[in-house]
């Protein structure tokens, strides 16, 4: 019976032992990444901004303006270790009822790597032509201090992103990455502006324009889970004659900060995920692997019959007979 015993806990401890290697290097590996099903919003605000009203033709200085961004996942058009999400972000001055932008963009992205795919309808502005690659707006899952590169949605192309050390941020170690785009053309058609917002004589022509943006922007990372945690962003967008030379026209000057609500949000979303991904790669692996190396223990002292009481001289009563004399 105790060696029956003995070879039952055997075979539970070695399923208990690969159920730990499957659950450490399988399922913890597949079920950790970007989830499918997602929504959230967060804002970015800029004080003491300048844009140019387009509706009423009128630089604006001073200005509050705010960059919405929401997320919502397409649950129905991922593929097997693929998410889908739709980002639009609104650029607002709402204090004076101004839009300054309004940017849409659909991402498909390796849900470990947060790697860019061209599946799935992605596209920006609705454009599927555009081709995105590098990160977008989840990072990789298990963050590193390297550089990577970061798609841009408007200069629609990757730039790279560059580890910039780490530090404390809100309490919460970081890792900092820095990305900065240079003075690049933005494709698309513009219409041809008066001289003299271009800050040239009155009187001539219609300009015609090109649009250029640079960007620097500032991301702080939880190492823990690849998480953003805040950002920061200073944009600055003009308008320039097609033909060169001089003439000019700021379209949008922002110093955008991430609002402490969302710093809040991400934070607590982070600090929810790193516990998900301890206890997936940690808690129940070790679980596993210390219940099977018990049973394996047990049952191995039982079927070699290191497990057995010992067993007393005597009748039945169990008392050593007196040493004769």
């Amino acid at each position: 019976m105790r060696r029956t015993i003995g070879f039952t806990l055997i075979g539970i401890g070695a399923f208990l032992l690969a159920g730990f290697v499957l659950a450490r290097f399988y399922i913890a590996p597949t079920l950790i990444g970007a989830p499918t099903e997602f929504y959230q919003v967060t804002r970015l605000q800029a004080d003491g901004a300048s844009y140019f009203d387009a509706g009423k033709l009128t630089p604006r200085t001073g200005a509050t303006v705010t960059a919405t961004n929401t997320i919502r996942s397409d649950v129905k058009a991922r593929e097997d270790g693929v998410a889908v999400w739709d980002s639009t972000t609104v650029v607002e001055d709402a204090a004076n009822g101004v839009t300054i932008e309004l940017q849409k963009q659909r991402l498909a992205f390796d849900r470990r790597t947060g790697r860019l795919t061209n599946c799935c309808g992605a596209a920006v502005e609705g454009d599927k032509s555009v081709r995105q690659s590098g990160i977008g707006l989840f990072w990789p899952v298990e963050a590193e201090k390297k550089s990577l590169e970061m798609f841009d949605a408007k200069t629609m192309r990757a730039w790279p992103i560059v580890f910039a050390g780490e530090e404390r941020h809100d309490g919460v170690r970081a890792y900092k990455f820095v990305q900065r785009v240079p003075d690049t053309k933005i494709p698309g058609a513009l219409p041809a502006l008066p001289p003299e917002l271009l800050g040239l004589p009155k009187g001539g022509a219609a300009v015609p324009v090109d649009r250029y943006q640079r960007s620097d922007s500032t991301y702080w990372i939880d190492p823990r889970t690849g998480a953003p945690i805040d950002q920061q962003r200073h944009v600055v967008s003009t308008l320039r004659p097609q033909q060169g030379g001089a003439g000019s026209l700021v379209v949008a000057d922002l110093d955008l900060k991430m609002t402490s609500e969302s710093r809040e949000l991400l934070r607590g979303k982070s600090d929810d995920g790193a516990a998900k991904i301890r206890l997936l790669k940690t808690i129940v692996p070790l679980t596993f692997l210390g219940a099977g190396l018990l049973a394996l223990a047990a049952g191995l002292a039982l079927a070699t019959g290191h497990g057995r009481l010992p067993r007393h001289r005597g009748g039945p009563g169990g008392s050593a007979a007196p040493a004769s004399r």
